[in-house]
């Protein structure tokens, strides 16, 4: 009989098997079951470069120096609604945010004195008008005693000043009632336009006095953009002239057409102040931030299509071609010009980079 063999375990024919698979995985993920290994850091692109992706050549281009110059959103008709009478505010109908459209209440206030003023016009009017009335029958009166050669020169010369002092007074008093009539409807505070209530700034109980904004309302269709641009980049604008406005509530771009250029510079700032129009529609509030985008020098950039930068974090790279592979280098990027993008640092015209296909 021959002796007996050692036999094996079944837990450790799993082991053995799961400690074989753990080094075939290795080296799998080595490379050595697979394709040919590269060089770290390279991307060979087989036979074609294009099997990767199109390789595209670093441009040396003349660009615009582009500044962002902060600005404001602001409304082409702002109203700061007050009142020509002194009077206690009665009644606010509107608050902030609030459309009005022209011609509606937004305020009531105290007439108790204007009617008192109003009625006093009317009674001096009576009494003038009756002023008139008289001198007018002693005028005619006189006249006709004149051609009888009853009455002399002096005495019609008289009467004919009393009547036209008579009717200068009445004039007056009727003048004198047209504006008690007018400051009477000032006390019915009304929007001059379709518009939204920018700001309440009395509240009922408060007192209401000539030139002080009770309301300020504004057109939100009918925006713009508002900055101050230094002299140099401002001598190149001119009416009409497109650009480009990043707005940040919310963040965007818009293409905006300048509207107004100051012809003179803010003597503090050496700026000029530029109005560029914003879209109607674009859910835009005056005093929001805003920047203009304007050029204002050129200078010499190496370009190459922004989809052949990757950012990896903070880390920006291409694939250069050299060689039949594609190298991965990395790059410093400045602004964009559409779809190209400005290479600060770490490639050279004339080389060529990997532009990724498209799915």
């Amino acid at each position: 009989m021959s002796p007996d063999r050692p036999r094996i375990s079944g837990k450790a024919l799993i082991a053995l098997a799961a400690i074989a698979a753990l080094v075939l995985l290795l080296l799998y993920l080595q490379g050595t079951f697979g394709r040919a290994k590269v060089t770290p850091g390279v991307v060979p692109l087989g036979a074609e470069p294009g099997e990767a992706g199109r390789s595209v050549t670093v441009e040396v281009r003349e660009v615009d120096d582009l500044i962002d110059w902060p600005g404001t959103v602001g409304s082409r008709s702002v109203a700061n609604v007050a009142s020509k009478v002194m009077a206690r505010v009665l009644a606010v109908h509107v608050v902030a945010g609030a459309a009005v459209k022209a011609g509606e209440v937004m305020a009531a206030l105290d007439d108790r004195d204007v009617q008192a003023r109003l009625q006093q016009a009317r009674a001096a009017l009576a009494a003038a008008e009756a002023q008139a009335t008289h001198a007018e029958a002693d005028q005619r009166r006189l006249r006709a005693l004149f051609k009888q050669l009853v009455a002399t020169q002096q005495d019609l010369d008289a009467v004919d000043a009393r009547t036209k002092g008579a009717r200068a007074l009445a004039a007056q008093a009727r003048d004198a009632l047209a504006e008690a009539d007018v400051l009477l409807g000032e006390t019915t505070v009304r929007a001059p336009f379709d518009g939204v209530v920018a700001e309440r700034l009395v509240d009922p109980g408060d007192t209401a006095t000539p030139g002080r904004a009770l309301v300020v309302i504004h057109d939100p269709a009918s925006l713009r953009l508002e900055a101050r641009v230094s002299e140099q980049c401002a001598g190149g604008l001119s009416l009409g002239r497109e650009l480009v406005a990043h707005l940040d509530a919310p963040e965007r771009e818009l293409v905006v057409q300048v509207e107004e250029i100051a012809p003179m510079a803010d003597p503090a700032s050496r700026t000029f102040l530029i109005r560029a129009g914003l879209p109607p529609g674009a859910g835009l509030r005056p005093g929001t931030y805003g920047s203009l985008r304007i050029p204002c020098a050129k200078h010499t950039a190496l370009l190459i299509p922004a989809a052949a930068v990757t950012r990896t974090g903070q880390l920006e790279s291409v694939r250069v071609v050299s060689a039949g592979s594609a190298h991965v280098r990395h790059v410093r990027t400045g602004k964009t010009f559409g779809d190209l993008i400005e290479v600060l640092s770490g490639l050279r015209a004339g080389e060529q980079v990997v532009v990724e296909a498209q799915p």
